[in-house]
């Protein structure tokens, strides 16, 4: 019977795990991958990433790498910031539960996150606006409502704000009145009971006011014992005045309690109401984030997005271990499927032969996996349905497994597990055992995994294998270079071409006596000598090309230079000739436009005459109107003039010295006052105050005022509303009770830089003045202190401000600041 499964399930299918992926080290790219993420949802999907066999997939990922990748090196990094994981906060609201202030505004730091994520979806990056990068960042939805009203209602993870509800505010304005009240009462005990007091100071036990009584005159002082000191010297008594009050406090606490408690759980519900939209985000976050950190590790590894295909081919140009130091790694070319489907790599131990079948096998594994490769430009990678190897010493002493033994348990499972189109990666193939039966068997792997359609890479020291491939079609030899004068690999692979044994030539320079080396070779078939001798002319005519090859190269190179100096050159000269010829002609057509100057002139000399009689008359009434436009810009310089008169000539007698309390006459605003703060250094105002209002003036424009004017203040103020005087001191008037209306006893900071405060506690202040308001409340919150050691040192050096002090309990404690004006 035919068994259906879903999208997810086929997925998952096609997903490479298990064995391949340590033995390769692609867990180690993974852990690389998973440091770049930069929110802990892109380092869940990094640290579950896998390659996939299903090319559509595989493409659309490095499509997502490639957009992220391009999007970071145009405009630099995404800005995901430091996104709180919400995910536990979600399912608890599932679950039925109240969510605390501290889950709230991490919710809302998400949110503001999202909303600055959506935000790079602008004009300047219009070149983005097709891609997938772009498309997800558009989808999400930042829930601006539901940010503001969680960021509005908690100032921070335990504190709520006054004005969450107006619930809330009366209950908190209350607890504020009755303090006060028991502070007052309070201080009259203390005044009347000194003697019988341990300190003149007010004190809180167990939420209670109290005052610390010596333990010998407890008994002197009516009330409530809450507490002793450690040293029993002292007891903390509660006044019989102020029980009922601390009382009441008490029951306003319970009440704030249960308000702040319903407040959390009216929040709660809305998340709650918007759980899908933020699941829907964290999704899109988690996709967005997995792409930036897979272009981050491309610009780390200075990577490539390789073609794809589907045919098996593999083509890696300058390919580099990704994690090998860059400084040392030695790039290396390896094709393979393409011309032949099987290559043999033979050379020295620790010459590299390792390191280039697990470059193969991991770049594969990283663009199976949407990862771009450290390879050069023109990189070409297939999806495969199988990536199997069997690399490394693997012997068992548990298993009672031989090196021999390991490997072939490894290749009896590749042999069951070909599928389709495979990549095979096989290290030291037949090696552990008898050379020849071990020869044998790798010929019989390398055909058996041929014939079943593997692209497969296999290293080997047999020379068996070596005419193996040079005799079988399909099979192609490659060496790992190693330098005889240096007897030291080179680590490059070079593909055409079996490796040298190099034992009698690494013997000789190492000292081995010469009797030895010539014994040896004297053992040595002739064929077998034809062989290694064949071998080692290949190799160094192999090694002459590639030294012509690359003369050749460099010779190219300065052809090139050259053709394109004296391109360079003939462009010069060609342009030298333009600009002769264009110069030629503009000094032509220049003198052709004088002529035609002259002809036009002389053609509006004629016509000149016959509209004379015109012109005449429109020249008049132009004059006409400059007269008109110069009188009107004279009455204007002697308006300025006149006004600048009537400051200078004010009437009255000016004082000598201005001196705070003393009453002063303002001619412009017909108002007589009391000069509440007088100038002082560089400054030039004075404030003056008269019944309700308040105003800043220059020094220079107050005047002695007469009998008269001290006596009836009030009535010369209704004058001069009668009369009509400067129409700015009327507009004044009606700002400040405009003010009066609008202006609120409390300003919120929260949120706001230092400078950004510190300016608009400074309009406030002003607005708080003209409006008459003499106590304000300043909301800063606890924070670092920062903010609010710059408000104090603001309003210590602010003369507007008469005295200021930090908030109390239920005023807000530290996080506010109450402030009195002058």
């Amino acid at each position: 019977m035919y068994k259906y499964t879903t999208f997810e399930e086929e997925a998952e299918r096609k997903k490479i795990r298990g064995r391949v992926l340590s033995v390769l080290e692609f867990d180690k790219v993974i852990n690389e991958l998973k440091e770049m993420a930069r929110t802990p949802y892109g380092r869940g999907l990094a640290e579950a990433l896998v390659p996939t066999t299903d090319p559509s997939v595989v493409a659309e990922s490095l499509r997502d790498t490639e957009e992220a990748f391009t999007y970071i090196n145009k405009y630099g990094p995404l800005p995901l910031g430091s996104l709180p994981d919400i995910t536990n906060a979600l399912s608890y609201t599932k679950a039925g539960g109240v969510l605390t202030m501290r889950s709230l505004l991490d919710i809302a730091v998400f949110l503001r996150g999202v909303e600055t994520l959506k935000k790079i979806v602008s004009g300047e990056h219009a070149d983005m606006y097709e891609t997938n990068l772009f498309s997800s960042i558009n989808a999400l939805y930042p829930v601006e409502k539901l940010e503001k009203e969680i960021s509005f209602a908690i100032v921070s993870e335990d504190e709520m704000n006054d004005r969450a509800s107006d619930t809330l505010y009366s209950i908190r304005r209350e607890k504020k009145e009755l303090a006060q009240n028991i502070r007052v009462l309070l201080d009259r005990v203390i005044r009347s009971h000194e003697d019988i007091l341990q300190e003149a100071i007010i004190t809180m036990r167990g939420e209670r006011y109290c005052v610390p009584v010596k333990a010998e005159h407890k008994g002197k002082l009516p009330g409530i014992v809450h507490d002793t000191s450690s040293t029993g010297q002292t007891v903390f008594v509660e006044p019989m005045a102020v029980v009922e009050a601390n009382n009441r406090i008490r029951e306003l606490s319970s009440m704030e309690k249960a308000e702040i408690e319903r407040i959390l759980e009216d929040l709660t519900d809305k998340v709650k109401r918007e759980r899908g939209s933020l699941k829907s985000d964290i999704s899109l976050i988690s996709c967005i984030d997995l792409a930036s950190a897979k272009a981050d590790l491309a610009i780390k590894m200075n990577a490539v997005k390789p073609a794809l295909n589907e045919e098996g081919k593999i083509r890696l140009i300058k390919a580099r271990h990704p994690l090998i130091d860059p400084e040392r790694v030695v790039p290396v070319d390896i094709i393979n499927g393409i011309d032949y489907r099987t290559l043999v790599i033979t050379g020295p131990n620790t010459g590299g032969k390792t390191v280039s079948l697990k470059t193969c096998g991991l770049l594969t594994l990283m663009t199976m996996a949407g990862l771009m490769i450290p390879a050069a430009t023109g990189s070409e990678v297939a999806v495969f349905d199988r990536v199997l190897a069997d690399i490394g010493d693997e012997q068992s002493i548990e298993q009672s497994l031989s090196t021999f033994s390991a490997h072939m348990s490894n290749i009896v499972f590749i042999l069951k597990n070909v599928r389709g189109r495979s990549l095979v990666l096989l290290d030291e193939l037949g090696s552990g055992t008898d050379p020849a039966e071990g020869a044998a068997l790798a010929v019989a792997v390398l055909d058996d995994l041929y014939e079943k359609g593997c692209v497969t890479m296999a290293t080997t020291h047999y020379k068996e294998l070596k005419a193996y491939a040079i005799t079988t079609e399909g099979v192609q030899n490659a060496a790992c270079e190693f330098d005889t004068d240096t007897l030291s690999p080179t680590y490059r692979l070079k593909i055409g071409m079996p490796g040298v044994s190099n034992a009698f030539v690494i013997s000789r320079k190492l000292g081995l006596p010469k009797r030895i080396i010539e014994d040896a070779t004297a053992r040595l078939s002739e064929e077998e000598m034809s062989f290694e001798h064949l071998l080692a002319e290949a190799e160094a005519n192999g090694k002459e090309a590639a030294r012509l090859k690359e003369e050749n190269f460099k010779l190219n190179e300065e052809l090139k230079a050259k053709a394109e100096e004296l391109e360079t050159e003939r462009k010069a000269l060609k342009s030298s000739k333009t600009k002769i010829l264009n110069d030629m002609r503009a000094e032509q057509k220049a003198l052709l436009e004088e002529k035609q100057e002259e002809l036009d002139e002389e053609i509006r000399r004629i016509k000149k005459k016959a509209k004379k009689s015109h012109e005449e008359s429109a020249a008049e009434e132009l004059d006409k109107i400059r007269r008109r436009l110069r009188a009107g810009v004279k009455d204007l310089r002697s308006d300025d003039e006149d006004d600048k008169l009537q400051m200078v000539s004010l009437p009255g007698e000016a004082p000598k010295a201005v001196k705070e309390g003393e009453q002063y006459f303002v001619p412009h605003l017909n108002v007589t006052g009391t000069v509440t703060a007088a100038p002082n250094g560089r400054n030039k105002k004075v404030r003056i105050s008269s019944g309700i209002m308040t105003y800043t003036v220059e020094l220079e424009q107050l005047r002695m005022p007469t009998a008269e004017q001290k006596e009836k203040p009030k009535e010369q103020t209704k004058t001069r509303r009668d009369r009509p005087v400067n129409y700015k001191a009327d507009s004044a008037t009606k700002m400040r009770m405009e003010k009066s209306q609008t202006v609120m006893p409390e300003i919120m900071l929260l949120g706001k830089t230092v400078a950004e405060a510190e300016s608009a506690l400074d309009t406030y202040i002003d607005s708080c003045q003209l409006a008459g308001v003499r106590e304000i409340r300043i909301v800063h919150g606890k924070g670092t202190g920062a903010l609010r050691s710059a408000i104090d040192t603001m309003l210590r050096g602010d003369v507007r401000v008469k005295s200021h002090r930090l908030g109390t309990i239920g005023e807000g404690d530290d996080g506010v600041t109450i402030a009195t004006l002058n």
